[in-house]
């Protein structure tokens, strides 16, 4: 849903001239249907009003992206992937909430073929399925419970701070129920450790909760995964300038470890940044 490994912002704003107060108003947003307004103004589901639009109101920047302006995004994201897939090429992936498609063709770049996308927005099917990737349009609960088939990995990049915490117990399950035995689950979300944590905790309306972690950790035990790491999603060194940033970077993160030192007498971890990345396996025993 969000973008993975930062926010792209909400466009670019004016104020727009009328005889009252000045608002804001997206360059991006497109003139609102009936519907729509019905949704705003509580005739509706907030969740429904917001995914049918979210592409143009949360990352109009989507909307004209191009490969290229991609590349280096990718690349950050296959290197920190490294080491977490499935050593097959022909293994069976899921990507729930796959948006514009970023991480099926980051996966596709490593060689990966066997690949599907679930995503309840129609702005984001159409952007995916317009970089040739196979897509479905489906809620991700009723897909995982309608699929008949067990993948090796399910992918589930800025969607889990979606859900409320029963609904996230039950998406865990229905994805540990979607995993063959061994299988594995790489996720992304914000995390609460992080000095900016709400930033992203608030950056998007249909955000319901944020991990620290710790709290990661246990909720994905709680739901029966094993073998769990945890991830910074830290500047990606491509150039000089972001080798300068990825020293200030360690500076930072240092200063943190420092005040949680202080504060608590541990490092809580050691990961500051905006988002994390987690890996876990479904426990074949179970």
């Amino acid at each position: 849903m969000s973008v993975p490994g930062g926010t792209q912002g909400f466009g670019c704003w004016r104020a727009a001239k009328q005889t009252g107060p000045q608002r804001l108003v997206s360059k991006n947003a497109m003139k609102p249907t009936e519907e729509d307004v019905n949704a705003y103004r509580g005739r509706g589901s907030y969740r429904e009003a917001v995914y049918a639009r979210y592409v143009e109101i949360q990352v109009p920047g989507w909307l004209h992206f191009s490969e290229a302006s991609k590349l280096v995004e990718r690349r950050g994201l296959v290197s920190r992937l490294q080491g977490w897939l499935p050593a097959c090429s022909s293994a069976r992936c899921l990507d729930l909430g796959c948006g514009a498609g970023d991480q099926m063709v980051a996966l596709r770049s490593m060689g990966y073929h066997n690949l599907i996308g679930v995503d309840r927005g129609p702005q984001q099917i159409a952007l995916a399925e317009k970089r040739g990737l196979r897509v479905v349009k489906a809620d991700l609960r009723d897909y995982l419970r309608g699929c008949d088939q067990a993948f090796d990995a399910i992918f589930a990049f800025d969607i889990i701070e979606h859900f409320a915490k029963d609904e996230v117990l039950e998406l865990l399950g229905l994805i540990w129920d979607g995993l063959k035995p061994g299988g594995i689950l790489v996720l992304q979300t914000p995390n609460a450790l992080s000095p900016w944590a709400a930033h992203y905790r608030y950056a998007d309306l249909t955000h319901e909760l944020i991990f620290s972690p710790e709290c990661m950790a246990s909720t994905l035990r709680l739901t029966g995964f094993g073998e769990i790491g945890i991830s910074e999603v830290g500047p990606f060194i491509h150039g000089i300038r972001s080798a300068g940033r990825w020293a200030l970077w360690q500076l930072i993160r240092a200063g943190c470890a420092l005040w949680n030192l202080a504060e608590t007498g541990s490092a809580n971890g050691g990961v500051y940044s905006r988002n994390m990345l987690v890996r876990a396996v479904k426990d074949r025993a179970l």
